[in-house]
């Protein structure tokens, strides 16, 4: 009798770390990602600051301004299991407090997969593709099509390197673009082009843009040349830095534990509860052979 509840017993001990082991499994490849995406109540602002230099066509120089950027993002509702994220972008000269967004700003609703930050390119309202954001998590030596408005297309950031952004081990990616044609200007009928550079720090584990700055250049063509007609500089406001920063550092902790330690805790004492009961009960056999 006694050996026969010492046989329950491991059965049991031998099933439940069976019940972990899998249980660890499906939260790394299905329960995890079930609940790893974008919420659907998202709702985020962001400030920039910077300068734009605009081409003065009765003094042939360029005048330059403060300017003020946000950035309002928020979820409305989701088709076909695209999150939809109404964005309004409004540009105030900083120097005048003179609202330009009627020149610079912009409004649309984006469709994104909430899982791959991915552009669902048959949903969205300007048939947008490439990334929203950067994947989660991203590695060393990755790069991401980031969708940028004014080319029109994805460009791609490149990774540059890693270092501490203000005590965060983040990534630095990069986009550097040269004279991408983006139609004519409406008023020649010449030919426009941008050249641009974007540095983003990106937190790895959660994809997080910590900091952000780009300089912009667009051009025109004019008896075959070049010609700079607006400069815009702008960089994540300090209020928005921190707030992201934040937002990273928690992400960091909260990932660390929730996509790696509980899973592998499962795993691995689950893993510890089978083989000490296959050893215990091959112990248990011996005596019970040699009397046979």
């Amino acid at each position: 009798m006694a050996t026969e509840r010492k046989r329950k017993k491991g059965f049991i001990v031998s099933l439940v770390g069976l019940v972990l082991v899998i249980l660890g499994v499906l939260w790394i490849t299905i329960i995890f990602p079930a609940v790893d995406k974008v919420p659907t109540d998202y709702d985020r602002t962001y400030y920039f600051e910077g300068t734009f230099s605009v081409m003065n066509p009765v003094t042939q120089s360029m005048d330059s301004f403060p300017v003020e950027q946000t950035l309002a993002q928020e979820a409305v509702g989701t088709e076909d299991g695209a999150l939809l994220i109404h964005e309004v972008r409004t540009v105030v000269n900083s120097a005048t407090g003179t609202d330009i967004s009627a020149i610079y700003g912009d409004e649309s609703t984006l469709a994104i997969n909430r899982s791959t930050l991915e552009f669902v390119q048959e949903i969205d309202e300007r048939g947008r593709w490439g990334q929203w954001g950067p994947p989660r998590p991203i590695g060393e030596d990755e790069s991401y099509d980031l969708w940028h408005p004014g080319a029109g297309q994805p460009l791609t950031a490149n990774y540059v390197r890693s270092e501490d952004f203000r005590d965060l081990g983040v990534l630095v990616f990069e986009i550097d673009e040269e004279d991408i044609d983006i139609g004519l200007e409406p008023q020649s009928g010449l030919p426009l082009s941008i050249s641009t550079t974007i540095t983003q720090w990106v937190e790895p584990s959660s994809g997080t843009v910590v900091y952000n700055e780009s300089v912009t250049t667009t051009s025109i063509a004019a008896m075959g040349m070049k010609v700079p007609i607006q400069i815009s500089i702008l960089r994540y406001a300090e209020e928005t830095t921190v707030d992201l920063m934040d937002t990273g550092r928690s992400a960091h902790t909260m990932l660390f534990w929730f996509r790696t330690v509980i899973p592998w805790l499962l795993i691995g004492l689950g893993a510890v509860m089978v083989l000490i009961d296959m050893l215990f009960l091959g112990r248990r056999r011996e005596p019970q052979e040699i009397e046979d």
